[in-house]
């Protein structure tokens, strides 16, 4: 068993994606074949039981509008007061004119309603009055239906109306209409009837809809009334009035309830599924009858299809299987050659155009990292040359200060000698001035060193102007204590004087330098009363752009010093106003040192 794992694993990426393409199509397809055979028949079963209840369902709402519309204008003429008053009338007409002014006013009644496809006629079966004339098939006495079975069961139920097949009516009467009844109450008591009111509508319109409901070749639907009749069937049945009672006293519950279906109700040899929905408060009942042989043909034919398909597939698996594993491993295998060459040194990228899929995305990855390792190895070389270039001028950073200190102290001791006080106290100043920007060389100093640095070089600037600019610190001792990077205040004074006090007509002004902390920040503001910035020169100063006004390099530095120090949320911010002056804000995290 481990001889054959390491013989798959030791398999080309192309044979084993050619096993797996193998695998993956016919598995499914025996699978497939394998449920069909043990477990189809039962689901077929259960899609065809729900295929069935919604065509039953559609069915019944279908007959459930009819009859409702219908009802609905039976209602209508029932409660019409006309038609009461006619249907309690209990002698006939003795003068002619009058009985034709009644009729009138009747079938004003009855055509006063909107009219409905499916009724056909429309009789009244009165005591008296209208009815009984020769002739007229509209007004019916109705003594000439009261030996009927079905009417007396109607008289003794509470339901008001009742469906039943036409020719139940009398010899007159077509074979081919049900009729609706509704019984028309009495004026003042709505509990009794004096009158019918009926409709006669084609069984054909009924046939249509249950049509509708045919889900397989011979299936079947019934619509029968609450007393067992037959009303209508659907065109395809096969089946008598007879054989539909034998099926129903066989199953009593399908009369009893008001929906439901049963499996497997056997008849004459037959199979069946059987169906049945009351219809406007059971009324009526609609049948339908589902011989389970319809459901096996479908099942044996959809497996007979399956297994010519897999018969026709097969041949082509095997040389298409092979052909796609190929083909999507092709690249694949040149991505590892050259991979091959990056290990002998070729950092050259791939020629081959990339596809939009996982190995497209793999060669775009390699020819990005190639084209990395490439542009990192020459800024590796790059970067050896500047350390050693940076390691020269730190050596000569550290012979400089020592030279420059002695110089000056030499030219102090001359000064001094000469009794040249100024150029003494210049010496002297330059020389702190100089002290404090080496700093030992030191990236970070005390905010204390910081604000002498530039207290010297404010002095080194008065002398040289003649003292006509002033320097204010408002600062607390505590956040004096508080460690700064070196040389950041000297360049914005420097600009301050140079482009701000130095361009006014006085020369003169005051710069003020106030130090607070603000939520955790330290916050220095460089405020001067010089001529001020228009708002072009702010928004260069504030995209960090270089300009007479803004600053040279020297500003920048300070921008980019900070920023890679602590991060962007610290650095510079700029206000200022024409005429007025300029404050620039210097932001830093408190660093208190120990």
């Amino acid at each position: 068993m481990p001889n054959r794992i390491r013989l798959w694993s030791d398999l080309s990426v192309q044979y084993k994606l050619f096993a797996a393409i193998l695998f993956a199509v016919s598995i499914p397809f025996i699978l497939l074949l394998s449920i069909h055979l043990n477990i189809s028949a039962s689901e077929s079963r259960e899609q065809a039981s729900y295929s069935a209840d919604k065509v039953m369902a559609e069915t019944r709402s279908f007959l459930e509008y009819k009859a409702e519309s219908i009802h609905e204008m039976l209602n209508f003429i029932a409660f019409n007061e006309v038609i009461q008053n006619q249907a309690s009338k209990t002698a006939a007409y003795e003068d002619v004119n009058v009985w034709a002014m009644d009729a009138n006013r009747i079938d004003r009644v009855l055509n006063q309603f909107p009219h409905n496809q499916d009724i056909e006629s429309i009789r009244l079966y009165l005591q008296a009055g209208l009815a009984g004339e020769d002739g007229n098939s509209d007004f019916l006495l109705i003594d000439q239906i009261l030996n009927k079975d079905w009417l007396e069961q109607f008289k003794q139920s509470k339901q008001s109306f009742t469906w039943i097949s036409s020719e139940l009516l009398g010899q007159d009467s077509d074979a081919g209409q049900i009729t609706i009844l509704r019984k028309i109450p009495e004026e003042h008591n709505i509990l009794s009837y004096s009158g019918l009111v009926s409709a006669q509508i084609s069984k054909a319109s009924i046939q249509k809809v249950l049509d509708h409901s045919i889900l397989t070749p011979n299936t079947t639907a019934f619509l029968i009334n609450n007393q067992g009749e037959l009303l209508s069937a659907s065109s395809s049945s096969q089946m008598n009035v007879m054989e539909l009672s034998e099926i129903l006293n066989s199953v009593p519950s399908l009369m009893s309830d008001e929906y439901g279906w049963v499996e497997h109700v056997v008849f004459q040899d037959h199979t069946m599924l059987i169906g049945a929905t009351a219809i406007q408060n059971k009324a009526m009942k609609l049948i339908v009858v589902v011989p389970e042989s319809d459901i096996l043909a479908t099942i044996y034919k959809t497996r007979n299809q399956l297994i010519s398909i897999f018969l026709i597939i097969i041949p082509f698996i095997l040389p298409l299987s092979f052909v796609v594993a190929g083909s999507s491993t092709k690249k694949l295998r040149q991505l590892i050659r050259h991979m091959r060459k990056v290990r002998d040194g070729d950092f050259s990228k791939m020629p081959i155009r990339a596809n939009r899929d996982e190995v497209g995305d793999l060669i775009v990855t390699y020819n990005s990292m190639v084209n990395s390792i490439g542009r990192l190895m020459d800024e590796t070389y790059q970067l050896g040359q500047e350390v050693k270039n940076k390691e020269l001028k730190a050596l000569q950073a550290q012979i400089n200060p020592h030279f420059l200190y002695n110089t000056l102290d030499l030219i102090n001791i001359m000064a001094i000698e000469s009794e040249e006080d100024d150029i003494s106290t210049v010496v002297g100043e330059l020389a702190v001035f100089y002290k404090l920007s080496l700093s030992d060389g030191l990236e970070k100093i005390m905010l204390a060193n910081e604000i002498k640095h530039v207290e010297a070089y404010m002095r080194i600037q008065n002398m040289r102007f003649g003292g006509g600019i002033k320097l204010e610190v408002e600062a607390s001792d505590e956040l004096l204590g508080c460690e700064v990077p070196k040389i950041i205040l000297q360049p914005l004074v420097e600009n301050a004087i140079l482009h701000g006090i130095r361009e006014k007509d006085s020369e003169e002004g005051t710069i003020t330098i106030g130090i607070f902390a603000e939520e955790g920040c330290l916050i220095i503001r460089i405020r001067d009363d010089g001529v001020g910035m228009s708002e072009k020169q702010l928004a260069s100063a504030i995209a960090g752009k270089s300009s007479k006004r803004t600053g040279g390099f020297g500003v920048r530095n300070i921008q980019e010093r900070i920023s890679l120090l602590f991060g962007h949320g610290y650095g510079l911010a700029y206000e200022s106003k024409l005429g007025v002056g300029t404050m620039v804000t210097v932001k830093l995290p408190i660093d208190k040192r120990a």
